[in-house]
């Protein structure tokens, strides 16, 4: 099984996208399976959007007001996006791809308006099952992903 990627957002991007996946007020997703979403990465981490394509993408929300951080959601990337100009709230010179969600933590799908209402999988039981929260995207190994994929249907 090839490697999968932890990848990092703001609540406030992960929710602009899971709303869109959910209305289509953006365009971006006309045409696309209604479980296919918009992420992306920093504009300086091509390298990382070259070897999503067809790989798992575990996506962690980071803490921000009234949300702690966590395992929001994963899916399976599904090819490049092409942004005509800004997309998300928070940032920009983002590199964005479709992900096609697979499974997410209580409350994320359900509510994608309100982060303070997402029941995400904490920072401790990720490092408890191996796959500790570092800085940027990270690699992981088939076992860590198993492991991750575990931890958010016990939170279903």
């Amino acid at each position: 099984m090839a490697e999968a990627f932890l990848l990092k957002g703001s609540p406030e991007n992960l929710s602009w996208s899971l709303q869109d996946m959910r209305s289509r007020r953006s365009g971006l997703l006309r045409g696309k399976p209604e479980s296919w979403m918009v992420w992306g990465v920093n504009g300086r981490l091509e390298w990382v959007l070259q070897r999503l394509e067809e790989r798992e993408v575990f996506v962690y929300a980071t803490r921000s007001a009234g949300v702690e951080g966590g395992l929001a959601l994963y899916g399976v990337a599904r090819g490049r996006a092409e942004l005509s100009g800004r997309y998300w709230p928070r940032g920009e010179g983002w590199l964005a791809f479709y992900l096609e969600v697979k499974k997410a933590a209580p409350g994320v799908l359900e509510h994608p308006e309100n982060p303070r209402t997402w029941k995400l999988v904490p920072r401790e039981k990720l490092a408890e099952a191996g796959a500790p929260v570092l800085p940027g995207p990270q690699k992981l190994k088939p076992e860590q992903a198993e492991k991750l994929k575990k931890l958010l249907e016990q939170r279903a």
